[in-house]
């Protein structure tokens, strides 16, 4: 029963989380099929509407990771009509075109490669969509849905909010918060691996030094935090340099 119970949960989340971004900074679309303009890598841009449907709800919930969304719906009205399906390999971005209480200018939601790791391979990662917080020439702070469990023996499985950082240099975004308390194993994990004085440095910020704490919460307060210790960091040291092996696709000239 719980294994049902946990598939049915990821397909009504695959269905539902494109139509609208929710919680984070009161993205709220009331509408089933929000506006929206797409870009595409080609360059070319498709002004619409996301169109929930059970078959991208099932390519989600079957894809790599079964909760980063990995592709959209987008019909040219919001209701009938033709409609087509695209992935995060062909659409660089996604801009909701009705201004919310938190996005005055509207969401932004981009194609990048997010932390989805597995037993084997704590580093794997996919190419899925994720809203936009906040952007510096550092990095940008980006947030996702992710599963986490909770209890013991009666384990439950709930979709959160998980906060991420994309380091400028850096192949995938990790997370920095979840549900609400920093859970930084990725990333440092991740730093430890690829730039050692940049983990030391970060490492000594959030959790050796004596006001560790004080500067985690410093850190779920403020995402953008991190982005600015990043760049401290950059003013006496070499910027990361970890890129994908698999770039994002080239712009048409």
């Amino acid at each position: 029963m719980k294994i049902k119970s946990i598939i049915l949960a990821t397909l009504l989340a695959a269905i539902a989380l494109p139509c609208a971004a929710k919680k984070e900074k009161k993205v709220e679309n009331d509408k089933e099929d929000v506006h929206v303009e797409v870009i595409l890598f080609s360059g070319d841009t498709i002004n619409g509407y996301l169109r929930s449907d059970l078959k991208t709800g099932l390519k989600n919930m079957f894809s790599k990771s079964g909760t980063i969304n990995q592709y959209i719906n987008v019909g040219e009205q919001p209701r009938g009509g033709e409609t087509q399906r695209l992935s995060a390999s062909q659409v660089k971005e996604y801009r909701f075109l009705e201004p919310t209480e938190g996005y005055p200018e509207g969401a932004r939601t981009i194609s990048e490669r997010i932390n989805s790791p597995n037993p084997f391979k704590p580093h794997a990662s996919v190419r899925g969509f994720a809203y936009v917080k906040d952007t510096r020439d550092s990095g940008s702070i980006l947030w996702w849905r992710v599963w986490k469990s909770y209890g013991g023996q009666n384990t439950q499985f709930r979709l959160v909010t998980a906060i991420g950082v994309k380091l400028e240099g850096a192949k995938a975004a990790y997370p920095l918060i979840v549900d609400g308390s920093t859970e930084m194993w990725g990333i440092m994990n991740y730093l430890k691996k690829k730039y050692p004085e940049l983990y030391q440095y970060v490492n000594d910020y959030y959790y050796k030094g004596e006001d560790g704490k004080a500067h985690r919460k410093e850190l779920l307060d403020n995402p953008s935090t991190f982005l600015v210790l990043y760049e401290d960091f950059l003013k006496t040291h070499e910027p990361l340099s970890d890129p994908d092996e698999k770039p994002e696709p080239k712009r048409k000239k």
